[in-house]
């Protein structure tokens, strides 16, 4: 009996050990904060005035460059949208760090104002790459005509302003 009771916890615990191996792959999504987007049709919200949802930026992958579009929703249109693609330090900014928006390499007046807007192959991701987008837009509300400035939602960007940034980034994958 004593036997058989010696064999069965030896067999359990092997069991156990067996069981129990740990899962060393972690999934890049888990570990990356949430204003990291991935190249494939991601977005995020356009915020109005510092806490009203216009809309959101949608970004998006035509052969291996980058689209980045603006798309608003609900009685919001567009007057102007200013877009950077590239590294935090290249980003036209005052010494101060606040974004110059009319510096931006991107910028398009929409004088009759228009519900969507893409920027099309503006910079090509390599794999394991990741660079800063700061999109901003002015934007119309043609119920409450209410004109605002308007963001991206992510990370602040340095300086003394509500300017905000995300990064986009490629890990490889299907596109």
């Amino acid at each position: 009996m004593k036997r058989n009771y010696l064999i069965i916890t030896i067999l359990s615990a092997i069991l156990l050990i067996g069981c129990s191996t740990e899962n060393n792959e972690t999934d890049v999504q888990e570990i990356l904060p949430t204003d990291r987007l991935n190249r494939n049709n991601s977005e995020t919200d356009l915020i109005a005035g510092q806490f009203t949802d216009s809309g959101n930026i949608i970004i998006s992958e035509t052969d291996g460059n980058l689209d980045v579009t603006y798309e608003t929703e609900g009685d919001w249109i567009i007057l102007e949208t200013h877009l950077y693609v590239g590294s935090q330090e290249d980003m036209p900014a005052t010494r101060r760090g606040n974004p110059k928006i009319g510096r931006f390499p991107y910028r398009t007046d929409h004088v009759d104002g228009v519900t969507t807007f893409t920027y099309s192959d503006l910079y090509e991701l390599a794999i394991n790459e990741c660079t800063w987008v700061a999109a901003h837009a002015v934007v119309y509300n043609t119920v409450t005509h209410q004109e605002e400035t308007a963001w991206a939602n992510g990370d602040d960007i340095p300086g003394n302003s509500w300017a905000m940034y995300f990064e986009v980034c490629n890990f490889g994958g299907p596109s």
